[in-house]
């Protein structure tokens, strides 16, 4: 009887060793994996997400401003016409 709950026992400690030994692979595959994605990033020169999504803002703010001078550019070339009208009457 003794016998058989050392046997178990030694099972059950087999198991759990085990599956450390699992979870520790699986971390080491997921970071080898990880530092082999990053290195094929920088290796095709793109953008994070993050850096993407600020240089966005960034565009979309200077588009907004070129739109803005564009129409007070407008209004002052028709603030012109009118003041040389005004001139040469």
């Amino acid at each position: 009887m003794v016998n058989k709950t050392k046997i178990l026992s030694d099972l059950s400690k087999m198991a759990v060793d085990a599956m450390s030994s699992f979870t520790g692979l699986k971390k080491e595959i997921e970071t080898i994996v990880r530092l082999r994605v990053d290195m094929m990033i920088n290796k095709m020169k793109l953008v994070k997400r993050d850096e993407f999504e600020v240089l966005k803002k960034m565009v979309q703010k200077l588009a907004i401003e070129k739109d803005n001078l564009k129409k007070t550019k407008s209004k002052s070339k028709i603030t012109i016409k009118k003041k040389k009208k005004k001139q040469k009457k």
